[in-house]
């Protein structure tokens, strides 16, 4: 049989002497060792059945991580299989692309999807890490890009010098420069080589002559 504890034997005790002080005569209250068997048991059970519980709580939790954890997988699988699949229909748009500047054949709409496209790559790359490859594709799509513009600004410059040329060669000949008949290859306005400010303003008082002779 197993023998009280000090703590167990002062806490009867204290018991005891207030019931004294309280109730005078009453019975003493006793510690029986069965009582404390008993509870000692009972602790034992409450024990053995709170961990059963956690193990319970335990295995539930990991399986829900289980769970969260095979549904994670399965979402990126989905993705990836997207991203693949999106990856693939934008190398086919791009050969049709290619085939088309190649033949001087882009529409509106393709050039559109290309400024589009090229924005949305500068964009990316900015805010993301990508590999040599990635790269490389990137500058390859702003090489055709640039390419295509400047072929089209070259065209268009070829256009507008063939345009002027045409217009030049279709100008009357009453609309050419006047030549000055006394210095004949002069340009209008300008005095010939060697004529002193002197012969300028005698030249210039001979008209105001004949302009007061003719009044």
């Amino acid at each position: 049989m197993a023998r009280l504890t000090a703590t167990q034997l002062q806490a009867n005790h204290a018991v005891n002497s207030l019931l004294a002080k309280i109730l005078p005569g009453s019975p003493k209250v006793k510690v029986s060792r069965k009582s404390k068997k008993n509870n000692l048991k009972g602790s034992k059970a409450q024990l053995i059945d709170a961990n059963l519980k956690q193990r319970v709580l335990l295995k539930q939790k990991d399986t829900l991580k289980i769970k969260k954890k095979q549904k994670q997988i399965a979402k990126a699988k989905v993705k990836d299989r997207r991203l693949a699949l999106e990856q693939s229909e934008r190398n086919a748009k791009l050969q049709i692309l290619e085939s088309h500047r190649q033949r001087d054949m882009l529409t509106t709409r393709e050039k559109q999807y290309l400024d589009k496209l090229i924005k949305h790559n500068v964009t990316k790359v900015k805010s993301l890490d990508i590999d040599e490859e990635q790269k490389q594709e990137l500058h390859e799509l702003q090489e055709f890009i640039l390419s295509n513009d400047n072929k089209k600004k070259l065209r268009s410059k070829k256009r507008r010098s063939k345009v002027k040329q045409f217009k030049e060669e279709i100008k009357p000949s009453s609309k050419k420069a006047v030549v000055d008949h006394r210095y004949p290859g002069l340009t209008p306005g300008l005095a010939p080589v060697g004529l002193s400010d002197e012969e300028e303003s005698s030249s210039e008082e001979d008209l105001e002559e004949d302009y007061n002779d003719y009044d």
